[in-house]
């Protein structure tokens, strides 16, 4: 109907725009209306069938707040509305119901309540009490229920609900059925009580030892932390609901425990304590009752949450008895790369269980929302709950069932919603009890006119991770529940001749079993006969440079150095050869694979992980990283070498010098300060000249008719003196004053400085080549489109950059994604090639190894830019269980100890490189040692300058107290023996005429003068300067003459 709705509409268009076209103006208000109610004829019916909001409603406990439960129905719901390519929003109301309201009257009151406002579907999880209500609600009103964590019951006659689904895994009540009907075999529980307190968890689990040592009955033995009373989960007996709820999640579990066994299986339930506190007291006395009951122990322990898991977990760890007949099982789906980092030593057995896919983006989004709303301590944020991820996917059914029924009939709910009201066959809400309609005495009973269509369409679902489910693939059969999905199962086993556990990884898939690879089913499980000890050690590589190559001319050639090992050299085969000196009977043959190893859909491996898994190598030495997935599946040592994802581009053209690049080795601020600087010091020097009466000089004129009084540090004498200094050249005046030389030394010292700064400079630019990458860091790879980048397509890179949270990160797979043609390449050769041939269009991120190793051969064109954007490390791999992962993580550190390690990287990727390094590496040095260019910034000189503006100062405040000082005595000489207020006035009267003599310049002083007199007086005391070749002065003079005047008679010299 839609398509017809569009072709109809699309037609409308046409129509109006021809007849729009065609006629005058005067009719174009016309055509538009026609337009409007062509559209609205169309349009209409689809605005009616589908509503704008759908309500759906969800009911929740106070604890579900604390793992995460009402957080993820928030982040569900606003993830469906904020998609504009929806058809409907939801419109989810939560309702925490607490404690005391979790009987089934009281929750069913709640439900009728909420009915007349109207909702399409309810949504729950945990209490088996309000359970029945939900039930009840479900099958007599016909009102869809999706159930996120608990399983219906399924009676014995084989009758069903057919209202609910559920998201959970099967529970322990349909387990049974299930068990009972494949094996025909009894089954017994029994439930152990975890104590609340973490602390009496050793107590717990020593108590629990002594009361099974002497029992010979294989017993499950399951501990919970639920409030039930005890007993008996045989298929012919009665099941509360209690008993279902503690038991979510077991159905595979006691399908893995007959596959291993095949034997009965009796159930005791032991309640576990609320505080954790008590979790080792519980453990000592449940270990010490039963160690003399059972021969085969296995508890499943089903805690309520993954921080009482984690709880638990570590006290069964640091339990004081001997653990290792006992097979712990964790029913939950919670069981964290955290709690197989705990148990990878110690010698328990222990296994588990994960349904959540944590390697798609949604996960991490969803994970950081509840890291950013949930309020309880930073520790308990640090993994996300199961039950968070079966609510984020019980919205997604809740949406994906609603849709599904107006695919069917787009036009089923166009009378059901009137003015943003629910109306259920002509009346408003649905009403449990119909009397309670006191605005429609007569409405009768009825259930939900859409029920039936939307629980069907929720059990004719199949959704799968590409529409995102966190917990793998969704189908449901006739009963409602879970089928087709898979969990991976990760099973810890002791090892009596090692301190470390083997881990071992399957994956369990409903209504099938276990399936894995053939090699981890298998191949982990063989231990290693002593006679293999002598054996040809089985050593897998792939060919790549320069780790693994084939010697030069051994391609197609059969000559004894070609054959064997002997044909291969490189990084890898040296350390081959040094593992060969340090592990005793470590003889090894070399054998190809094609491939590194990626994970296939049915679960197995190809190359290199493929070979350690079906037991055609025994060891793997390559450039293979270390990673989460391979190491779920080989053991790996220690790293041999770090690297990480670097960037490559082609090396870009050198730079021309210019007509000014003489200038280049200062920056531009620099050469401005110069000037400045050099303005400035000639403007000191020639005032500290000109008030420091030690710069004047008195001369006899010619005639012998006066003196002269003159200073040769003018304006333009300062300019040249400080330029002859700057320019390493020397004039005929100089300083005598003190302050002077001050200003002088001060300007001397900078100007060696700078001067021995630019000539250093100066030489490094003339030397080496000089080049200017286009980028030099990821940040500006991401933020241009004018260079294009790409990766390996399908390898470790595209991993990083697939599943990173980073936000630059995002950025960059979703332009390489977007690109066409495509920016991926199927080998790192592929890239290099393409870096070369797009003359610096393409950059290249790849493994640093292979960026350094690459651009040290020909034709020399490429180089690396900026830092790694992460750290991997490439190790040896052996399968689970192999004998010689211990003795390879000691001879890779005695290596790394001693250099070894070192040696063989500058031997295979600088030794023997093929381009001229030392000029690279110092020209590539050149160019980042300041962003663009490495001409020289202030920030490295900016003390010279402090130094020089410090002399400067130093020598104005030195020329002042000269000026002060010169004041004084010519004062004191004036006035002697007179009285204070005298002197004082005569000082006064000498720094005026020493002020006066400073601004003119100089001054001429003609015999018969007073100025005469004075300076004749002053030139026979030696209080003034003398010059050569000056006459004797005569004697005759006036004592009566007053000090400190200047003649009105002057000259200026300048």
């Amino acid at each position: 109907m839609r398509s017809v709705t569009a072709d109809k509409t699309e037609y409308s268009f046409i129509v109006s725009y021809q007849i729009h076209a065609s006629f005058s103006v005067s009719s174009v208000m016309a055509i538009k209306a026609i337009a409007i109610a062509i559209h609205v004829y169309f349009y209409l019916p689809l605005i009616l069938a589908y509503p704008a909001k759908i309500p759906i409603r969800s009911y929740t406990f106070p604890e579900d707040n604390d793992q995460g439960v009402v957080a993820s129905l928030r982040y569900s719901e606003r993830l469906h509305n904020n998609n504009r390519r929806n058809p409907f929003k939801l419109e989810l109301k939560n309702r925490e119901l607490q404690s005391t309201e979790a009987d089934t009257w009281s929750v069913l009151n709640t439900v009728c309540d909420e009915l007349r406002e109207g909702m399409m579907v309810i949504m729950c999880g945990d209490g088996a009490r309000a359970h029945e209500a939900y039930l009840g609600v479900a099958e007599n009103l016909e009102v869809p229920l999706i159930n996120w964590d608990l399983a219906p019951i399924i009676p014995a006659d084989g009758s069903f609900n057919k209202y609910e689904v559920v998201l959970a895994a099967t529970a322990l009540q349909w387990i049974y059925y299930y068990l009972h009907k494949k094996s025909n075999i009894s089954v017994n529980t029994e439930m152990v009580r975890i104590p609340r307190d973490s602390e009496e968890f050793p107590e717990f689990l020593r108590r629990f030892h002594a009361n099974r040592m002497m029992n010979d009955s294989s017993k499950l033995v399951r501990f919970h932390q639920r409030e039930y009373s005890y007993v008996s989960l045989f298929c012919d007996f009665p099941v509360s609901h209690s008993v279902v709820l503690a038991a979510t999640a077991l159905q595979w579990i006691y399908y893995y425990l007959h596959k291993k066994s095949n034997i009965s299986v009796n159930t005791e339930m032991v309640r576990i304590p609320r505080d954790s506190e008590e979790f080792p007291e519980f453990l000592r006395r449940f270990h010490a009752n039963r160690m003399m009951n059972d021969s085969s122990k296995r508890v499943v322990l089903d805690a309520s949450s993954s921080f009482r898991q984690q709880q638990m977990l570590a006290a069964i760890r640091s339990a004081q008895f001997n653990q290792m007949q006992y097979h712990y099982v964790v029913a939950n789906f919670d069981f964290l790369p955290h709690d197989v980092e705990l148990f990878e030593n110690g010698n328990i057995n222990i296994s588990g269980f994960q349904i959540i896919n944590r390697e798609i983006k949604e996960y991490w989004n969803l994970k950081k929302y509840l890291a950013n709303v949930t309020s309880r301590h930073e520790v308990n944020r640090m993994q996300m709950e199961a039950r968070a991820a079966f609510v984020h996917d019980a919205v997604i059914v809740a949406k994906a069932g609603l849709e599904a029924t107006l695919r069917r009939n787009d036009s089923l709910f166009r009378q059901n919603f009137r003015h943003g009201n629910l109306y259920n066959r002509g009346y408003p809400g649905i009403y449990c009890h119909p009397n309670l309609d006191f605005y429609n005495p007569h409405r009768p009973f009825t259930t939900f006119e859409h029920g039936q269509a939307i629980a069907r369409a929720f059990r004719g679902l199949k959704l799968d991770t590409v529409d995102g489910t966190l917990t793998g693939r969704i189908e449901f059969d006739r009963f409602g529940l879970r089928k087709n999905f898979d969990v991976t199962v990760i099973d810890l086993v002791s090892n009596t001749k090692s301190a470390f556990n083997r881990k071992e990884m399957m994956i369990w898939k409903q209504g099938v079993g276990f399936f894995a690879n053939r090699t981890i089913a298998q191949h982990t499980r063989k231990h290693l006969e002593s006679s293999e000890r002598h054996k040809i050690v089985k050593v897998v590589t792939v060919i790549t440079e320069p780790f693994v190559m084939l010697k030069r001319g051994c391609e197609s050639s059969n000559r004894t150095e070609c054959q064997g090992n002997e044909r291969f050299e490189g990084f890898c085969i040296d350390l081959l050869k040094l593992l060969s000196d340090r592990i005793e009977d470590f003889h090894y043959e070399i054998i190809l694979s094609n491939k590194y190893g990626a994970k296939q859909p049915d679960g197995s491996w190809d190359g290199l992980i493929g070979a350690l898994l079906s037991g055609e190598a025994d060891v793997c030495v390559a450039s293979l990283t270390i990673n989460q997935d391979r190491e779920r599946v080989v053991d790996f040592s220690k790293p041999y070498m770090t690297t990480g994802i670097s960037i490559m581009i082609k090396k870009p053209d050198k730079q021309e010098f210019s007509v000014f690049s003489f200038m280049q080795p200062l920056s531009t601020e620099i050469w401005m300060y110069i000037i400045f600087a050099y303005v400035g010091v000639s403007v000191v020097i020639f005032l500290v000249s000109r008030f420091s009466p030690y710069e004047w000089r008195v001369e006899e004129m010619p005639n012998g008719n006066g003196f002269t009084i003159s200073n040769d540090f003018s304006v333009y004498n300062c300019l040249w003196f400080t330029l002859a200094a700057f320019m390493q050249q020397g004039t005929d005046i100089l300083p005598r004053s003190i302050s002077g030389r001050i200003a002088s030394s001060a300007w001397w010292f900078f100007t060696m400085i700078i001067v021995s700064s630019y000539t250093a400079n100066l030489a490094a630019f003339l030397t080496l080549e000089k080049m200017q990458a286009p980028i030099e860091s990821v940040e500006d790879l991401a933020k241009q489109t004018k260079i294009k980048y790409g990766i390996q397509q399908g390898g470790s890179t595209a991993q990083f950059f697939k599943y990173s949270s980073v936000q630059i990160y995002q950025r960059m797979w979703r332009y390489m994604e977007s690109q066409v043609p495509t920016v991926f390449t199927s080998s790192y050769a592929e890239g290099i090639e393409r870096v070369r041939n797009h003359k610096g269009r393409y950059a290249f991120l790849l493994e640093a190894t292979a960026n350094e190793y690459a651009n040290t051969r020909k034709p020399c064109d490429t180089m690396k830019v900026g830092a790694n954007l992460n750290s991997v490390g490439y190790g040896v791999a052996t399968p689970f269980g192999s004998p010689y992962k211990d003795q390879i993580n000691l001879a890779i550190l005695a290596l790394q100890e001693r250099g070894e390690m070192k040696k063989l990287e500058n031997k295979w990727w600088y030794d023997r490189g093929q381009c001229d390094q030392g000029i690279t590496v110092a020209s590539y040095f050149i160019f980042i040692f300041d962003g663009h260019n490495a001409s020289l910034n202030l920030s490295k000189v900016a003390g010279i300058f402090y130094i020089l503006m410090g002399g400067m100062i130093a020598s104005m405040i030195a020329a002042l107290g000269e000026f002060l000082y010169r004041s004084r005595i010519e004062a004191r000489k004036g006035n002697v023996g007179s009285l204070v207020g005298c002197l004082a006035k005569g000082l006064r009267a000498s720094m005026f005429a020493q002020l006066r003599l400073s601004l003119q310049g100089g001054a001429v002083a003609e015999q018969g003068t007073p100025a005469y007199d004075i300076l004749k007086r002053q030139k026979a005391s030696s209080l003034l300067p003398s010059s050569k070749g000056v006459d004797k002065m005569s004697k005759n003079h006036d004592d009566s003459t007053t000090t400190g005047i200047i003649p009105r008679k002057y000259n200026t010299a300048v």
